[in-house]
């Protein structure tokens, strides 16, 4: 999530809302999606993420929906040096707006990427050293560090590779300079957006002839869109209505126990919270089995780490740390005497649960004697406090997957002194070689062992407090084919799905 950089824009539309209707009783679908268009198509923000849900943005290589890396509009890559790799563009692909793929188009993208206000996590000057053309077909890259995993950030919806007609002073317009397999045609930031098919989509024609998204923020809402039937498919609908919407007739469920945890932020660098112990105390004094049951009605599981159980580089054997005489041995350790400890909470408002997970770690931190007073409010107005460090404790869910397909980015931004996304607020130079190292080694199940390594020291320093491990659910009609829930939240809108 990043803050608005850049004035929000409505494009002109060459698709009318009456001409939208006229299609509707041809393959069209309507689509509830959780996000709107904030930081005006910003490729670093969350904004290209909506935009690959909407089926337009596509990047040199793709994650499919076993969470493997697939290639895209490059066939193939090649390192050609620790720090070089090299990669071959698909042929006959063309832009929306009929200009062909080729190396200085995809090379043009990048580049604007590299030069951009916000800096992608997957793809920041801090990593890349250069992107450049080689003759027609081969886009050349260069780190500033040899890295193994160049090609899985080349996954990410961040370095999607627009035509050159859509980037123009300093700004980002995805309407008809893509080459997904659907065409945003009308775009109203806060509310929509329209696309229709591409019939001359590289991968083949799209089943669905186009499609509504609209944007609804309170999951509440998206939850009664389908229950209703004024919408064919919501995304994220909140595990406490899952049951109700189960229950309504001709409405199904797509369950997937993403990569994503709901975690309590601990500012690092601010006292107390710079102390081990108390770090350690406030995680012992957490139930998070108790927390998953009370709020979410025992429809997600608790959280030991950072990682889901299922993953490769999960901690093994790891066993939640609840124990409250430990925690107040911690607290009596630290020399802090009980009820003298008084800490600020941030619980934003774009997660509805958050008011009451801040409610339970308020009652749950009361019985070791330190007060919590919980502040709520958007997430845009907290951002520039979590980052800049002016904050004690913040309610976050992150997806550790979500910048490629393996945490190496996710804990580099999150842990390492230079980290994009550091709003813990710690550095060590030894933390930050073992980040360093992630990206030069070889062998998958080598990274994983450093990956749980490097797991295992957040968990066992408390740097944050990990609580609950995500799932997600979305809800579609049942009269709706072919959809699955991506594993890192990718996809929404694809080639093969359709409507009876």
């Amino acid at each position: 999530m990043r803050k608005n950089a850049l004035a929000i824009t409505l494009y002109a539309a060459t698709l009318s809302t009456a001409a939208f209707a006229q299609t509707a009783g041809s393959k069209t679908i309507r689509v509830i999606d959780y996000w709107s268009v904030r930081t005006g198509w910003e490729m670093g923000s969350d904004d290209s993420y909506l935009a690959s849900r909407a089926g337009c943005y596509e990047g040199l290589a793709r994650v499919d929906y076993d969470n493997k890396l697939q290639p895209s509009l490059a066939t193939s890559w090649t390192q050609t040096s620790p720090t070089t790799w090299e990669f071959t563009l698909r042929d006959n692909v063309k832009f929306q707006d009929g200009q062909p793929l080729n190396a200085a188009a995809a090379s043009n993208a990048l580049n604007n990427l590299l030069k951009a206000a916000v800096p992608a996590k997957a793809f920041s000057p801090k990593m890349i050293k250069s992107v450049e053309a080689v003759g027609d077909q081969v886009v050349k890259i260069t780190t500033v560090e040899p890295s193994m995993l160049l090609p899985l950030q080349m996954a990410s919806p961040a370095t999607s590779i627009l035509s050159p007609a859509a980037y123009k002073d300093g700004k980002v317009n995805p309407v008809n300079t893509c080459t997904g397999p659907f065409i945003m045609t009308e775009v109203d930031p806060a509310q929509r957006i329209i696309v229709k098919r591409n019939d001359g989509y590289w991968g083949g024609k799209p089943v669905l002839a186009g499609a509504e998204i609209r944007f609804i923020l309170d999951p509440n809402s998206r939850a009664m869109q389908i229950r209703t039937g004024e919408a064919d498919l919501v995304r994220l609908i909140p595990p406490l209505v899952v049951g109700r919407v189960k229950s309504t007739s001709g409405v199904k469920i797509e369950q997937l126990n993403g990569p994503r945890t709901t975690m309590l932020l601990l500012n690092n660098k601010k006292a107390p919270l710079d102390n081990v112990k108390v770090r350690q105390a406030i995680q012992a004094a957490i139930d998070t089995a108790g927390l998953a049951g009370a709020v979410y009605e025992g429809a997600v599981q608790p959280a030991v780490g950072p990682f889901v159980s299922t993953d490769p580089w999960a901690l093994k054997g790891a066993k939640p740390p609840y124990d409250l005489k430990k925690a107040q041995a911690l607290l009596a350790e630290a020399g802090i005497k009980p009820g003298t400890l008084k800490l600020n909470l941030i619980a934003y408002t774009n997660r509805a649960e958050f008011k009451d997970v801040a409610a339970v770690i308020q009652d749950q931190l009361k019985a070791i004697g330190i007060e919590v007073n919980v502040r709520s409010a958007e997430y845009n107005a907290v951002e520039p406090d979590m980052l800049s460090g002016n904050y004690d404790m913040a309610l976050m869910s992150r997806g550790y997957l979500t910048d490629a397909a393996e945490p190496a980015s996710y804990l580099n931004a999150d842990y390492a002194c230079g980290g994009s996304y550091n709003i813990s607020h710690y550095c060590t130079p030894e933390m930050d070689e073992k980040l360093k190292g992630l990206f030069n080694i070889k062998e998958p199940a080598a990274r994983a062992a450093a990956y749980r390594d490097i797991a295992q020291s957040i968990q066992s320093q408390a740097l944050t407090v990990f609580l609950i491990n995500e799932t997600a659910y979305d809800a579609y009609n049942a009269k709706v084919n072919n959809y699955k829930t991506h594993p890192l939240n990718y996809y929404t809108l694809t080639p093969t799905l359709s409507i009876n």
